[in-house]
C-alpha cells in the first residue's frame, strides 16, 4: 500500500471515540467537497514521519486515542497564554518571569529582556490576539478615580509561524498621586513581530488632574492618533510620541512606537516646568518621570506627571502617545493611540478602568 497520507480529519464519534479520516487528498485539490464541521479539525500532514506510520491509499476511518494523535501529528488540542505585567508596577517593567507562568500553556516559551516578554510562536497557524492598555493614574480629588482614563481593548487574529519571536510588552498603571493633584499617563501595551513590526497595540489612558467628570479625551483611542485630553494638548501621530505644550507645569508627553514623547526642561527637554515623557517602544518603553512625589507614569510609554498642586498630567502611552496635561482643574492628559492589523477585528476605547493592561493569545487553526 503506497505512502499517500495527504490530509487528516479529527473529530467526535460515538461512545466517546475520537474518529479519525486519512485522506490521500485536500482543500486545495478539492476545495468544493472539503466542508467545515463543528467540532472537527482539519490538518495537512507536515512530516514524512505521519505517512510512515500510518499509510493509506483512499480515505478511511479509524478510531483512535487523541494522545497518539497528538504524539505523531503535533496537534494542539488547546493553547491560550494570558502574558501580565507579572507583578511589576511602576514606569520599569518586570526584571525577571519568575514562575508566574508555570503550568500555564506557554510555560517555558517566553524570555525577558529589559520588562519586554519575547514569546517563541510553538505552531504554525491562526491566533487571536487580546492586548489590554493600562489605565491612567488619578489624584487626592475626591472621586476621581471614577473618571481616569481607561485603556484600550484590540482584538485580531493573525497568521504566525512557528519558531519565530514575537516581544510583548505588557502596559502598566499609570502613577496615582494620593497626596496632591495631577497623576501619570497608563502605559500602552504591545505586540511585536520581530524586532520593529507592530502586530496589535492597546492603547493607555491618561492620567488625570482634579478630574470631576468623565471626559472621552483622556481615554485612549481605537485610532492610531493619541488623543488630546480634556484641557490640553494634542497627541502625537503616525506612530510617534506626543510632542506639543507650552513653557508652563505641563505633564509629559505619552511615548509612541517609533519615538518618546516630550519632556520639560526638568528631564532634558526645551520647554516647560512638568513631567518626563514616556519612552517609545523602540526606544525601551520606560515610563516618564515627576518632579514631585514620585508620580511616574506605566511602562509602556506612560507620561509623567508635575506631582503637585496645579501641575498637569501625564498622556497614555500607545502607537501615538496622549498628549501632554495642561495643568487645569478637571483636566487630563490624552489617552494613547492604538494599532491592529489582523483580521475579525474587535476594537474598545475605553475598556480598562483600572490596573495593569494584559495581552491574551489563542491559537485557533492552522
Amino acid at each position: 500500500m503506497e505512502d499517500r497520507c495527504t490530509s487528516i480529519n479529527m473529530g467526535p464519534s460515538k461512545r466517546d471515540k475520537v474518529l479519525c479520516q486519512i485522506s490521500d487528498s485536500d482543500q486545495l485539490q478539492h476545495p468544493n467537497d472539503l466542508k467545515p464541521m463543528a467540532d472537527f479539525m482539519y490538518r495537512g500532514t507536515e512530516f514524512d514521519l505521519v505517512c510512515l506510520l500510518l499509510p493509506c491509499a483512499v480515505s478511511h476511518s479509524v478510531p483512535v486515542l487523541v494522545l497518539r494523535l497528538k504524539g505523531f501529528f503535533f496537534i494542539p488540542t488547546a493553547f491560550n497564554a494570558v502574558f501580565t505585567n507579572n507583578n511589576a508596577s511602576g514606569r520599569y517593567g518586570p526584571p525577571t518571569q519568575g514562575s508566574h507562568y508555570t503550568g500555564q500553556d506557554h510555560d517555558g516559551q517566553a524570555t525577558l529582556s529589559s520588562g519586554i516578554q519575547q514569546w517563541t510562536v510553538p505552531y504554525s497557524g491562526e491566533y487571536r490576539i487580546e492586548a489590554i492598555g493600562a489605565a491612567g493614574g488619578y489624584d487626592s480629588t475626591p472621586n476621581s478615580s471614577q473618571y481616569r482614563g481607561r485603556g484600550a481593548k484590540m482584538i485580531g487574529t493573525f497568521r504566525l509561524n512557528k519558531g519565530e519571536v514575537i516581544q510583548i510588552l505588557v502596559g502598566q498603571e499609570g502613577g496615582i498621586n494620593e497626596w496632591n493633584k495631577s497623576s501619570a499617563g497608563g502605559g500602552g501595551t504591545f505586540v511585536v513581530r520581530g524586532s520593529r513590526t507592530p502586530l496589535i497595540i492597546a492603547g493607555g489612558g491618561g492620567g488625570g488632574q482634579s478630574v470631576i467628570a468623565r471626559h472621552g479625551g483622556c481615554d485612549a483611542s481605537t485610532n492610531t492618533t493619541g488623543n488630546p485630553g480634556y484641557k490640553s494638548w494634542p497627541g502625537g501621530s503616525n506612530g510617534h510620541g506626543a510632542q506639543t505644550a507650552d513653557d508652563q507645569w505641563t505633564g509629559g508627553g505619552g511615548g509612541g512606537f517609533y519615538s518618546s514623547g516630550r519632556s520639560s526642561v526638568n528631564f532634558g527637554g526645551t520647554e516647560g516646568k512638568g513631567g518626563e515623557g514616556g519612552k517609545g517602544f523602540l526606544q525601551g518603553g520606560v515610563g516618564g518621570r515627576s518632579v514631585h512625589n514620585d508620580i511616574v507614569g506605566g511602562f509602556g510609554g506612560g507620561g509623567g506627571t508635575h506631582g503637585f498642586r496645579a501641575g498637569g498630567a501625564g498622556g497614555g502611552g500607545g502607537y501615538s502617545g496622549g498628549g501632554s496635561g495642561k495643568g487645569r482643574g478637571n483636566s487630563c492628559g490624552g489617552g494613547g493611540g492604538s494599532f491592529n492589523v489582523g483580521h475579525n477585528q474587535q476594537n474598545d476605547c475605553c475598556y480598562k478602568t483600572a490596573g495593569h493592561g494584559q495581552v491574551t493569545i489563542t491559537f485557533l487553526i492552522n
